[in-house]
């Protein structure tokens, strides 16, 4: 959601038809600062909790800060024309709303979210709908889900698709090396984008991976790129059960520079998600000529199309099957590279900004 918003306040003003925008304050806790380092091979969570992982454990200092944040932003909000709120859950205000759903993951599955997430849907997303005008989907899959489970007309629901960030796109080769050999990775590797929970299904990734013969793992390790979230258990379990964490390497959270250089480099990503409201992370792969691995799963066939192997998340046989052909057939993992950038091509963050502003006239009943 911040490389939206970020990606959306840059492409906002480049349009012929451009409104005045003025971001609030997004958080008063500090974002991840991306980091690079060489892998030491472990694969156990960290021992201290970072501030975010430590606020969501206390529910009350939770509380209190985004008490302070509604109310300097109703302060602020009055005379406004428009509000716009990119993530689910409006503040209550009496301007004009446009509200932007990524999906209905909480809702549909709370189990895969941690529970202060959960208590703050359950106290303030029925209210939040009710005070929205249009709604912006992320994909028609969303869209659908939202006429289905919250009875909304589609002709309040305008949807908008993301793009690859400028940074995404295929890395000079003496680059990629250079910067695998910083990270201590061999030459060939598969790839995992994405925070490390639940609905990510990276313990059923591991079980397609680790029935891989060890010499084929040995040399194309599997990389996981992204924080550890939340209801990790069974993803540390899957490592230690599967006897495979030699050649498992944790990432951790990387610029954006490095993680292009890994998807140009990788033999592929492997996204075996169970849910996405979008899937960012598979269009930036492609934008930068990595073939891409993704489950058949909610709206990734509608962003990914016919450039990437979509396969059930839960038939790990084909999983592993695909892993082991890309490493071993050259000219297919070339056919999905060319069919990838082809496809990244035709999502545009300016286009994204124009069906943006688009909705907000709709929003205030301008032509």
């Amino acid at each position: 959601m911040g490389h939206y918003v970020a990606q959306l306040l840059g492409a906002l003003p480049r349009e012929r038809d451009a409104v005045a925008v003025e971001p609030f304050l997004a958080a008063f806790l500090p974002a991840p600062k991306p980091r690079m380092k060489a892998y030491r091979g472990t694969t156990h969570r960290p021992a201290k909790p970072s501030l975010v992982q430590r606020a969501r454990s206390s529910w009350w200092l939770r509380r209190v800060l985004q008490g302070a944040y509604r109310t300097a932003f109703r302060a602020r909000a009055c005379g406004y024309d428009l509000y716009h709120e990119p993530n689910h859950i409006p503040i209550r205000c009496g301007v004009p709303t446009v509200t932007t759903i990524h999906d209905l993951s909480v809702l549909l599955h709370p189990t895969w979210h941690p529970a202060d997430r959960v208590r703050w849907y359950e106290r303030e997303f029925a209210a939040g709908v009710r005070q929205t005008r249009r709604f912006i989907a992320a994909s028609e899959f969303t869209k659908r889900e939202m006429i289905q489970h919250l009875g909304l007309s589609p002709d309040v629901i305008d949807v908008t698709y993301q793009a690859p960030r400028p940074a995404f796109r295929p890395a000079d080769a003496d680059a990629a090396r250079r910067i695998c050999r910083q990270l201590g990775l061999p030459a060939r590797f598969f790839l995992f984008v994405g925070t490390l929970e639940p609905r990510k299904n990276v313990p059923g990734l591991l079980a397609a991976f680790a029935a891989l013969p060890r010499g084929l793992r040995e040399q194309n390790p599997l990389v996981l790129a992204g924080d550890w979230g939340w209801q990790t258990n069974a993803l540390a379990d899957s490592l230690h059960a599967h006897d495979i964490g030699g050649e498992v390497r944790l990432a951790g959270y990387l610029p954006d520079d490095a993680l292009a250089a890994l998807y140009s480099a990788c033999t592929a990503l492997v996204w075996p998600t169970f849910y996405e409201g979008f899937g960012l992370p598979p269009l930036e792969a492609m934008a930068c000529a990595c073939p891409v691995i993704v489950s058949n799963a909610a709206s990734l066939p509608e962003v990914v199309g016919d450039a990437g192997v979509l396969l059930d998340p839960r038939d790990e046989p084909a999983w592993t099957n695909a892993l082991r052909r890309m490493v071993e057939d050259a000219d297919w993992r070339e056919q999905w590279r060319q069919r990838g950038l082809r496809r990244a091509a035709t999502f545009s963050w300016q286009r994204c900004a124009r069906e943006t502003i688009a909705c907000y006239h709709r929003a205030l009943g301008a032509p």
